[in-house]
């Protein structure tokens, strides 16, 4: 979506058009939800986190509108996320730990493992790295930023992005060859 457009919503919202605000969140909604349901893996997290980001958004001063309120909202999301998967790294590293290992190794993908159980595989491998490299491989990999978006929004190098993306693939690639898989 264009920035200025965006922008412009917001700003008629601040004035009172009350469609504007809405019109906002429905461009915008789906790229963010998705980003996030992907870093946090669960949708009803990724639904507040949003919600959260939004409210955040509202809350500003007139003063500070966003020229960007896509990227913005972007940046509290996954800000967002990574707070929250700091504070569960731990625990979601030893639960995907343990899910890994009760996963039993099929013999290859296409005769034993279908759609839905080759995206929990992922998903659990997913929930084994640490935030940083999990946000990166999010979206870098699977939304396909590219890397000077993915470096703006975790405010860090294109050169750290390219190092947690390589390590996170690396880890990935490890996890799912435990089970048994091959990419």
């Amino acid at each position: 979506m264009i920035p200025s457009f965006l922008s412009g919503l917001l700003r008629s919202a601040r004035k009172g058009d009350e469609g504007a605000f809405l019109r906002l969140v429905e461009a915008t909604r789906d790229r963010l939800f998705w980003t996030v349901k992907r870093m946090v893996g669960r949708e009803a997290l990724a639904e507040e986190i949003l919600q959260d980001a939004y409210m955040a958004l509202w809350s500003l001063p007139a003063r500070s509108v966003p020229d960007n309120p896509e990227a913005w909202l972007r940046r509290a999301c996954i800000n967002k996320a990574l707070d929250h998967l700091r504070r569960e790294e731990t625990k979601s590293r030893q639960a995907g730990e343990e899910a890994l290992e009760r996963l039993p190794a099929p013999g290859g993908v296409e005769e034993t493992m279908g759609v839905v159980e080759l995206e929990d595989a992922l998903h659990r491998a997913l929930g084994t790295l640490p935030a940083g490299e999990r946000a990166a491989f999010v979206m870098r990999v699977i939304d396909g930023l590219e890397y000077s978006q993915v470096a703006a929004a975790l405010d860090v190098s294109e050169s750290t992005v390219r190092n947690q993306v390589m390590q996170a693939r690396k880890k990935l690639e490890k996890a799912l060859r435990d089970l048994g898989i091959e990419l």
